[in-house]
């Protein structure tokens, strides 16, 4: 009876302590992360708009800057634009999207031209977009929390076109790699020399890889778990960044650069301007424009566009337009007889004869002309009469004649 009786106390006292030990390891484990060493990535999407400069109006009459999924055909010179059957707005895992002030949706050719409320964009310099950005789906790779690194892969092209095809490129296949907290995202860039002096220059140019974005305090563990089903964004470097090989400008409000390698590739493409502070009119909308990642497909994720920029540190602020001083004022004198003949009125032109436009603006140059009377011409009643001029003579003949000495002669 006595050992019973032990038997059960005993029995009693060891599921108290496994009742006290279980959730003490519970415990334990709440405070061990769900996710440790590398985790694989799957189903990431890419976002990004590159500028506000991509999605503007451009200077040449009726052309704008914008993208197309894929890789555009080689129109065989510049100076060229495309038109809707070249462009696309879906290629593979590659999509154009534009946002209508709710949500990202697949951008329309007629869209290219419009602001997200369908407005005609406006000037190049009015700080008014299109909002497009491009989409790279399905990226994979992998993410080390332990080590602080991550690196993902995507697939797929799209085609940056300026001034409706005058100059473009092609960007693909980005790669995005972190260490250490610093991202880089880097892509292949290929394209066709050309010149904004010489629309006649057209060469290709092979592809290269390059960085297209610097990414600064990147978290790598925002990179796991339910992070890229909320999305995370960074703004790549732009402002402060400084860059050689090219005339940058760097005492303006927007002083910056897309990364050096980038800028090198640009240049040899002849479009490096697009990426720098140059001092122009549009500086302010190469600031590079946030970068979003993601999984979840049905959300909005990561910063969207406003109506028009309004600070640098979010979203750029336009720049002064450069104001071009008016045309110099010369003054020429014309010497002309105060009395001149009027020419006869000219003939109206014939109706079968067109007006011929200038090929190139012409600056008018304002004239101030002055007119100086010219010494009059003698009329015939001025000129004195012959006889004045005979009797003159006679009369200067007789006193030379009486002033002469006359010799007296002696006669025998």
């Amino acid at each position: 009876m006595r050992r019973a009786r032990r038997a059960l106390g005993a029995t009693l006292l060891l599921g108290i302590v496994g009742c006290a030990v279980v959730p003490a390891a519970a415990a334990q484990d709440e405070h061990v992360p769900a996710e440790q060493g590398e985790v694989p990535l799957q189903d990431v999407t890419l976002r990004w708009g590159l500028n506000d400069e991509s999605s503007n109006r451009a200077f040449a009459p009726d052309t704008y800057n914008f993208f197309s999924a894929g890789r555009i055909p080689d129109p065989g010179r510049g100076g060229t634009t495309i038109d809707r059957a070249d462009w696309s707005s879906r290629d593979g895992a590659v999509q154009v999207e534009k946002w209508d002030g709710t949500a990202w949706r697949r951008a329309t050719w007629a869209g290219l031209r419009t602001t997200s409320t369908g407005d005609p964009l406006g000037s190049p310099t009015a700080g008014i977009f299109s909002h497009h950005t491009v989409t790279f789906a399905g990226g994979e790779g992998v993410v080390d929390t332990t080590a602080g690194t991550a690196r993902i892969a995507w697939e797929g092209e799209v085609t940056v076109l300026y001034y409706s095809g005058m100059s473009f490129f092609h960007l693909a296949d980005p790669v995005l790699e972190v260490e250490d907290g610093d991202g880089v995202l880097t892509a292949e860039v290929s394209g066709y020399a050309s010149s904004q002096s010489d629309p006649d220059v057209w060469e290709p140019v092979a592809p290269e890889r390059v960085t297209v974005a610097d990414l600064p305090d990147v978290e790598v563990g925002s990179l796991s778990g339910d992070g890229l089903d909320r999305g995370v964004s960074w703004r790549p470097a732009y402002l402060g960044v400084r860059v050689s090989g090219v005339p940058q400008q760097l005492d303006g409000e927007h002083p910056g650069s897309f990364p050096q390698s980038f800028i090198d590739a640009m240049d040899r493409l002849g479009t490096a301007a697009f990426w720098y502070s140059s001092g122009g009119s549009t500086d302010a909308f190469k600031v590079a424009a946030p970068l979003t990642l993601s999984t979840g497909a049905d959300e909005v994720v990561g910063p969207t566009p406003t109506s028009a920029p309004t600070d640098a540190g979010d979203t750029a602020t336009p720049a002064a337009p450069t104001v071009v001083p008016p045309p110099a004022t010369v003054t020429a004198t014309v010497t002309t007889p105060a009395v001149a003949a009027t020419a006869p009125p000219a003939p109206p032109p014939s109706a079968a004869e067109p007006s011929v436009a200038p090929a190139v603006p012409v600056t008018p140059v304002t004239t101030q002309t002055r007119l100086l009377a010219a010494p009059a011409a003698a009329t015939p009643r001025d000129r004195p009469d012959p006889l004045w001029w005979v009797g003159g003579s006679l009369v200067l003949l007789t006193v030379a004649v009486l002033l002469v000495p006359v010799e007296k002669r002696n006669t025998p």
